[in-house]
């Protein structure tokens, strides 16, 4: 038996003890394993939650797919920023990200109501906060400054695109292109690097409904 195969067998035991007897019904199950870590149907379904209490974003079939691949790539690059240690939060950071959540979801009473209908504990979003954060850092220390735009460029898409600016000098929108074509660089730029951690990464997955067929599994197949 692999060190995976032992792992993940390890993490469903747990969860049927946690049900409470022998025989209970497993009420959580292993989505995908991403090198050493695993991401449960629970992870899932409060990620699906976070989202939609922060952002908006509807459920459905689609947005758990593309939620379950965001999962396993944020893992990734999680699991880079602790190996390279070019990043760091410290626990006022994650202090001040949660106050912001809380005032983003309308006050205390409110971010009470999301935990209980998320089935998240206050523990869980810190953990969830900080590592988003420390992604966001690693993202910008390994990515986004090598991302630059030049004036030129920014001056060249204005030229291109004027049509989009009436009545406007291109000094008074450089700084707009300049965030606009930063960010597309950084996300090009990203992408690039989730392939390539994603090509020498081993990632296991299994189907998001049991009696589905699900995604093919890649580079060893389904757990």
């Amino acid at each position: 038996m692999t060190v995976l195969r032992m792992r993940v067998g390890v993490v469903l035991l747990a969860l049927l003890i946690a049900a409470g007897v022998a025989g209970a019904e497993l009420l959580d199950r292993v989505l995908a394993s991403v090198n050493n870590d695993v991401i449960c149907l629970s992870d899932l379904r409060q990620a699906m939650a976070f989202n939609t209490a922060v952002s908006g974003v509807k459920s459905g079939r689609r947005m758990e797919e593309e939620t379950l691949e965001g999962l396993i790539n944020r893992k990734l690059l999680f699991q880079e920023a602790l190996r390279l240690h070019i990043a760091e939060v410290t626990d006022q950071d994650v202090a001040s990200e949660m106050d912001q959540l809380r005032t983003r979801l309308g006050g205390d009473e409110a971010y009470r109501a999301f935990l209980s209908r998320s089935g998240l504990t206050d523990a869980g979003v810190k953990r969830m906060l900080g590592e988003r954060l420390l992604v966001e850092r690693f993202v910008e220390k390994k990515i986004s400054l090598f991302a630059r735009v030049t004036r030129d460029e920014a001056q060249d898409y204005f030229a291109a695109h004027a049509g989009e600016y009436p009545g406007k000098r291109f000094a008074e929108v450089q700084a707009q292109i300049t965030a606009m074509l930063a960010a597309q660089k950084t996300g090009q730029q990203l992408d690039l690097y989730v392939e390539e951690l994603r090509g020498r990464a081993t990632i296991r997955k299994n189907p998001l409904s049991e009696g589905g067929a699900g995604d093919p599994a890649e580079r060893n197949g389904a757990m």
